[in-house]
């Protein structure tokens, strides 16, 4: 029995060709609405001499917009990969989804840290990947497992996990406000009191605080027993002057004692907060460089000190309206035209470093650079230094004005310029310096908002070249482009 005539058949076939072309039609018209991007800060890995840089790259796929003036409205679908570029040539080596936007219930999502050979992030929950094989090696599934008492209490929000840079294990807070350190070699967690502001020098201090109190302890002790009782004593002649004034040069020896015992724990505990203050600001600028997109003031300094010799980049005007106290500040004068100079730093009474100005020098021969200082190492906070030859790293820009490109010059102790790189973005996303590369992030793709990143340049430090990779349409960029 047929249950279908042949012309039936080609009508139901033409509906869905029909149905199918209308479809590919609409998603062509709006594929023209999809985007790629990387999340940054990204990460930069090496195994075995290989050297690869992982990221976040968020793809956006358009489900329908709609047009009004110049505005795009649209509704995307976005879906999480984890990528890996090759260091030296930036090609995309791998990637692997990884989540879709109806997966996460809280953002941020975002690259936390490194911690031996893994890439530690949060999407949505705690997760750590294998940076060259992309194999998962932790998520809330995995903690639960090893730590079965804390089944159901990992929290699903970013703000209460903080990785330490210190030792790479990461502190969070259980949703029911117990504190736990989770060490991220074996996943397994403990117990914490950790306080992020007990550093070392802090708890150094904190123990010469008790003993100051002591040694003031000691002092209003001895004066209480060999000076204020004798003296009641000796006014109710219960005591011979002979043993008043005993009491008394006991008093005076134990208290030129206890005096020099206070001034010096007073002098170490000045010194060492003085040291933790600097720490704590060094630590601030380092918290400042690991947001994405720091801003241009932030990412240079403009005095360094190597090996005993201060240098500064300044031009003239600077130069003198500089203080003498050696400090790590940036200067932000985008007309100026800088160059090297150099001094003899002193210590002060207080032992804060000193330059006298009127004693710097320029460096003979000095290329000038425009807005320029030197660049800083996101893991410490201060200036890149470089070997073979001997050398810094300067950030500049190429003309004034908000859309100047940075450039990047590498010059010797001497003054004297090895290459120059214009990498064509007027601001940094983020930056990696690995001690031999230098790797960029930016964005020069106007579909793009905020945060979004599409530009990754690989820049060879010895010789200046590079190489670039383009998220957005997931290719390498030739040098003819620019």
């Amino acid at each position: 029995m047929r249950l279908f005539s042949k012309p039936v058949i080609i009508i139901v076939i033409t509906i869905i060709v029909i149905t199918g072309g209308f479809f590919l039609l609409i998603r062509g018209c709006l594929s023209r609405y999809d985007e790629r991007f990387a999340l940054t800060p990204g990460m930069y890995f090496e195994k075995d001499g290989k050297g690869v840089l992982v990221n976040i790259v968020e793809h956006e796929q358009a489900t329908s917009y709609s047009q009004k003036g110049g505005m795009v409205s649209k509704s995307v679908i976005a879906t999480y990969y984890i990528q890996t570029n090759d260091a030296v040539s930036a090609a995309l080596l791998q990637e692997k989804k990884v989540k879709e936007n109806s997966d996460i219930e809280y953002y941020p999502v975002e690259m936390m840290g490194a911690s031996g050979n893994m890439a530690w992030m949060f999407m949505g929950e705690l997760m750590a990947f294998d940076p060259f094989t992309l194999e998962k090696k932790c998520d809330t599934k995995m903690l639960e497992e090893k730590n079965p008492s804390l089944a159901g209490k990992f929290p699903k929000e970013r703000q209460y996990y903080q990785f330490s840079r210190d030792n790479g294990h990461i502190y969070f807070t259980a949703i029911d406000g117990n504190k736990w350190e989770l060490n991220t070699n074996d996943l397994v967690a403990v117990a914490s009191n950790y306080n992020p502001d007990d550093s070392p020098l802090k708890q150094q201090i904190t123990e010469l605080e008790k003993t100051e109190k002591l040694t003031e302890d000691l002092l209003d002790s001895s004066y209480e027993q060999n000076v204020t009782r004798p003296s009641r004593q000796y006014t109710a002649k219960e005591i011979s002057y002979e043993q008043y004034n005993r009491m008394h040069l006991r008093y005076n020896n134990e208290q030129e004692g206890l005096y020099k015992r206070r001034d010096s724990i007073r002098d170490v505990k000045s010194k060492l907060e003085t040291r933790e203050s600097s720490a704590r600001e060094i630590e601030r600028t380092i918290e400042s460089l690991q947001r994405s997109n720091p801003s241009y003031y932030s990412m240079k300094t403009n005095q360094d000190t190597v090996s005993g010799i201060w240098y500064g980049l300044y031009s003239s005007k600077e130069i003198q309206q500089l203080h003498d106290r050696v400090a790590y500040r940036s200067e932000n004068d985008e007309t100026a035209r800088r160059q090297l100079y150099t001094g003899q730093p002193t210590r002060s009474v207080s032992g804060d470093w000193m330059i006298d100005k009127d004693k710097t020098t320029a460096v003979a021969g000095t290329t000038s650079f425009l807005h320029g200082g030197f660049l800083l190492d996101k893991k410490t906070a201060m200036p890149v230094h470089l070997d073979n030859p001997a050398s810094f790293l300067i950030v500049h820009k190429e003309q004034i004005g908000r859309e100047a490109k940075i450039l990047l010059s590498r010059i010797g102790y001497d003054g004297k310029p090895s290459w120059t790189f214009n990498t064509q973005l007027p601001e940094w996303m983020d930056w990696i310096f690995n001690g031999k590369e230098l790797f960029v992030f930016g964005v020069d793709n106007k579909n793009l908002s905020n945060g979004e990143c599409n530009v990754l340049w690989c820049i060879d430090l010895a010789n200046g070249k590079a190489a670039e990779y383009d998220y957005f349409s997931n290719k390498i960029i030739t040098a003819e482009k620019k």
